[in-house]
């Protein structure tokens, strides 16, 4: 006797059955049911499709909304209670049309306008700030879509014309009173551009009002301030070596303990090219395998450490493994073995060798820790070898090159960086905002 559950998938619903069977038949059913899956019209054909679906994405973009609605509020207060403080507020003048209120922003960058119009400019640039991506500095060269191309293309084209966009704005809706100015996404930084534009003219005419500190004020930390993304650092792995489980407060088992490296950590970047240079596969057509000797390997690290890649070419005179001898590398050899990219990027951006030469200076030193290691036969377990406990030295966080990296991977604020290595390093402003980017 034994019991089978059978399933019924159907567009929006999955049946089950349990039946029981005696001598290979049928006799009884145990238990049956169905579960609906609740679906809208749209949702259904996505369904139907095959597409993925997900309840929660229309409520995460709804969100979305509300939270970028609510903070502009803050932002707008905040600007209100500034200008108002300053006598720059006028309510009247939220009726004039949106030609005037276009020609007072293409007026505020040659002329003088009256205070309170200088903050009903301030109230409009505030509204609409243009696209900023969040892009990181590292992925500054990827390719663009479609989208940040056509914006990026417009702003060349303004400043090719040498407006700003409350000039080329006021312009195109005096030649017609339906152009579309919403449609016309601008930078943040055009945007920028034209607030210090501004600022900058009034400032010869209300030195007293419009001091650098109150400028300053308005464009970063009200009109064009910009949140931090949150820290994913609650994301790093657990070191699958170091861990270990412990039970939470609910009794619940939890993997916890290290985090991995980041795999820009010089340390990393050396245990990969180690790790690397043991995985060399090289061999004849009879499957016998090529010997590296420990010297050997010291060379190639020595390549890979100071190289972005070594060839298979330059391995084999490395190995001195001469053409047509009948030995053969792996896919991994054909496409090259990566070096050491986080010391590589960092000479690059100091840019001088001498100087280099200092900052990239990493000793590793090897300490016993008291405990045995053992080397195991991988199908009978048997210890092939006992070894003595070994393990990095922590003084390897001293060396030059770690202080640096991590001096640059720690402090996201670029201007922060910049201070810190200027400070820390004593590097030129040059090579400092080089090293930062």
């Amino acid at each position: 006797m034994k019991k089978i559950l059978g399933l019924d998938l159907g567009v929006s619903s999955i049946g089950w059955a349990l039946i029981k069977e005696e001598n290979e038949k049928p006799s009884e059913i145990v238990g049956m049911g169905v579960r609906i899956i609740p679906l809208d019209t749209d949702e259904n054909e996505e369904f139907t499709k095959g597409n993925a679906i997900s309840k929660n994405q229309k409520r995460t973009a709804k969100r979305t909304m509300r939270k970028g609605y609510y903070r502009y509020v803050l932002r707008r207060s905040a600007l209100t209670a500034e200008l108002k403080k300053h006598n720059m507020f006028d309510e009247n003048l939220f009726e004039i049309s949106q030609l005037d209120l276009w020609g007072l922003r293409a007026k505020a960058v040659t002329e003088k306008i009256e205070l309170t119009e200088l903050g009903r400019v301030l109230y409009h640039l505030n509204q609409k700030r243009g696209y900023k991506s969040s892009r990181s500095e590292e992925n500054a060269d990827k390719k663009d879509t479609e989208y940040v191309a056509e914006v990026k293309n417009r702003y060349q084209l303004l400043k090719a014309e040498g407006k700003t966009i409350g000039q080329k704005f006021f312009e195109e809706l005096s030649k017609n009173k339906h152009y579309r100015t919403k449609q016309q996404v601008f930078p943040r930084e055009a945007y920028m551009e034209e607030f210090n534009a501004i600022m900058q003219k009034q400032q010869e005419y209300y030195p007293h009002v419009l001091t650098d500190q109150f400028i300053n004020h308005l464009r970063d930390n009200i009109i064009y301030f910009q949140r931090k993304l949150k820290s994913q650092k609650g994301l790093v792995s657990i070191c699958e070596f170091e861990g270990f489980h412990v039970k939470n407060k609910e009794g619940k088992e939890i993997f916890t303990g290290p985090k991995v490296a980041h795999r820009s950590n010089p340390l990393f970047q050396v245990e990969k090219i180690w790790e690397t240079i043991n995985n060399i596969m090289i061999k004849d057509k009879r499957n016998n395998e090529f010997p590296i000797t420990p010297e050997q390997k010291q060379k190639i690290f020595e390549y890979l450490d100071n190289n972005e890649k070594l060839s298979q070419n330059e391995l084999f005179k490395i190995l001195g493994i001469k053409d047509k001898s009948g030995w053969y590398g792996n896919k991994m050899l054909s496409k090259g073995l990566q070096g050491n990219l986080t010391k590589l990027a960092i000479k690059k951006a100091i840019n001088n060798d001498e100087l280099a030469k200092d900052w990239l200076k990493f000793d590793i030193k090897i300490q016993l820790t008291g405990n045995k290691t053992y080397q195991y036969h991988q199908d009978t377990g048997e210890v092939i070898n006992e070894l003595d406990g070994k393990i990095v030295s922590e003084e390897c966080i001293h060396e030059p090159l770690y202080q640096l990296w991590h001096t640059i991977y720690s402090i996201s604020d670029l201007d922060e960086c910049k201070a810190a290595l200027i400070k820390k390093f004593s590097f030129d402003e040059i090579t400092a905002e080089s090293l930062t980017k």
